[in-house]
């Protein structure tokens, strides 16, 4: 039987299910498909985010918040330890599963309809309109499809759209009886620890016994991500954390850098991962997928409204979040290549030059995990010897 929707949303993650919802408030017809059995399974976040995601949703702190984070630790890869934060709260350690699902539920709520087990088999463009057809069986018709359906997006291939500069690899995993600061994350980097990105420790409760650690690598490492992970345990650094610590889930996962030139065609937009709307200096998807979800949802209400769906209609979309995020996704990708020029010697360097008390003030009054961006003129200010480090950013 074919079914009939205004718009199919590929992906049941907290963007597809909130741009879901944001269409269905008024009064279209949405049907999500989401290709796993169960919202928010298997886990692949390590969960940290700033308070600006809940400027997005009606869905309550206080059943998914775990813990609140004020600072980092960050250890160079000879030991060097750089605190930053510590005055007040930065950001937030959330439950994914349970955020996830609530916002499916809140969608559902406002009229969405969601289909378990439908992972997408193939999708086309026939007569104006868009076909799909799921592992299910089912054959769906809809005036527009939303692609929210992760790093390796099948939407993005089908319609030939761009892909991103690179996909990190990533695996963690969920550890009990640990003996952390609740208020700190722990960061490591170094070629030895995570060759192209870094590791994390965060405590996900507010006594520290338990935490999410985890790492990412870049494409150009000949070594798994288990490989590092297993010498996570190991390292003098990052292993007096980890001591004796339990294993209660494993975590795996995938981050696509570096936004695309086009995230839609005629009747199909792209959003959050799909499109690559990811912060390049920490790999967090949800406030920069929210942000540009906010403004895919409007374009649809409007091409509804309006029955166009043509892409010289549809690029609203894409001037949208590019004049308000996408400045600063180019910037952080300008970061991301000068953190991967460094070597371990120079990150060892510069770890102990931050280690200075006005230049880990400005960082703690600054800095801003959504806009990293917002911390080069003032850090600049207080250390011209930086202006070596950056300059194809500063030309820009």
């Amino acid at each position: 039987m074919q079914r009939y929707y205004d718009v199919a949303v590929i992906g049941g993650g907290p963007i597809g299910g909130y741009v879901a919802g944001e269409i269905a408030s008024n009064g279209f017809e949405v049907a999500i498909f989401e290709q796993n059995k169960q919202i928010g399974e298997p886990l692949k976040c390590a969960g940290l985010v700033t308070s600006r995601v809940f400027d997005f949703l009606d869905i309550s702190k206080n059943l998914v918040v775990q813990n609140k984070i004020k600072g980092a630790h960050i250890h160079s890869p000879s030991g060097h330890k750089l605190t930053i934060g510590g005055d007040r709260v930065h950001a937030l350690i959330i439950d994914r599963p349970i955020f996830d699902r609530e916002i499916i539920k809140s969608s559902i709520g406002k009229g969405a309809e969601i289909f378990l087990e439908n992972k997408v088999v193939s999708a086309q463009i026939h007569e104006g309109q868009i076909e799909l057809k799921t592992s299910q069986n089912n054959d769906v018709k809809c005036k527009l499809l939303i692609g929210a359906d992760g790093p390796y997006s099948k939407t993005r291939d089908r319609f030939a759209m761009s892909q991103p500069t690179e996909i990190l690899r990533g695996i963690g995993a969920e550890i009990a009886d640990t003996e952390l600061d609740p208020d700190f994350v722990e960061i490591f980097v170094g070629e030895n620890i995570a060759p192209g990105f870094f590791a994390w420790i965060i405590p996900t409760n507010e006594h520290g016994t338990e935490a999410r650690t985890g790492l990412c690598i870049g494409p150009e490492s000949t070594k798994s991500p288990s490989h590092y992970f297993s010498n996570l345990f190991k390292n003098k650094y990052s292993s007096a954390y980890l001591e004796n610590v339990r294993i209660t889930k494993k975590i795996g996962g995938s981050i696509p850098l570096g936004v695309l030139k086009k995230t839609h065609t005629s009747n199909v937009m792209l959003v959050g991962d799909a499109a690559a709307q990811v912060k390049p200096t920490s790999g967090g998807g949800i406030y920069a997928g929210l942000l540009c979800g906010s403004y895919c949802s409007s374009v649809a209400i409007e091409a509804l409204q309006k029955n166009n769906f043509a892409p010289q209609f549809l690029k609203k979309y894409h001037k949208l979040w590019s004049t308000d995020i996408g400045r600063e996704l180019y910037l952080g990708m300008k970061f991301r290549k000068l953190f991967k020029s460094l070597t371990d010697r120079q990150m060892d360097k510069y770890i102990e030059k931050f280690q200075k008390q006005k230049i880990t003030e400005i960082i703690s009054k600054h800095g801003d995990i959504d806009y990293p961006s917002k911390l080069v003129k003032p850090l600049l200010k207080q250390t011209p010897s930086l202006i070596r480090l950056l300059p194809s950013i500063i030309k820009k």
